[in-house]
């Protein structure tokens, strides 16, 4: 029998992720959705329910190992990108966790940090024309690493993207164009939605 690979255990870390940001709280919130392709780096959008302005992009970096440094494990997890796909957005944010494959399930803390915060803070060079990153986090909840700020317990994940979404102003949609400039093909059927 072969052992889990890296594509199997990368996409049920995502599915994972996903099942924290529909059931966590506040639950039902958040709609989410999975790229059909991952050209741009998006591993999972979500947005909060009908309010279709504004979307949070997903990258997931997960690990089933956890590493010792003096007393407390640490979660660690390297990643490549190639500086031209290197994407920094006040909605493209990284999510970090441990899973534990025991229990099958994450093991908090997860840490959900922005993109700038990353990019900037985790530990990076240009070797070979790609940007090498190391994320190394504490897992002690009395930890005062500079990841700190950003971790939480899995069931807080959704609460933060929502509290995140709210934060920030909605992108603004096209106009509707006015109700007398529509030409209406016979058995069209508009809908719109009220307010």
């Amino acid at each position: 029998m072969s052992p889990l690979s890296d594509v199997q255990f990368s996409r049920f870390a995502e599915t994972e992720v996903a099942k924290l940001l529909t059931f966590g709280k506040p639950r039902g919130m958040l709609e989410v959705m999975v790229p059909m392709t991952d050209d741009e780096r998006r591993d999972l959008e979500t947005h909060i329910k009908e309010h279709f302005g504004l979307n949070m992009t997903l990258q997931v970096k997960a690990s089933y190992v956890l590493y010792r440094l003096g007393r407390a494990p640490r979660l660690q997890k390297s990643f490549v990108v190639r500086p031209e796909r290197l994407i920094e957005d006040a909605l493209f944010w990284y999510f970090f966790g441990y899973m534990d494959l025991e229990t099958m399930a994450f093991r908090a803390p997860v840490f959900l940090v922005p993109s700038h915060v990353v990019h900037s803070e985790a530990v990076h060079e240009l070797r070979g024309g790609l940007i090498h990153f190391n994320f190394e986090a504490s897992m002690d909840p009395k930890s005062r690493d500079r990841w700190r700020p950003y971790a939480c317990d899995p069931a807080e994940i959704a609460g933060r993207v929502v509290k995140v979404l709210r934060s920030k102003p909605s992108r603004q949609r096209a106009a509707a164009p006015a109700a007398g400039s529509i030409v209406i093909e016979p058995g069209t059927i508009l809908v719109a939605r009220a307010g």
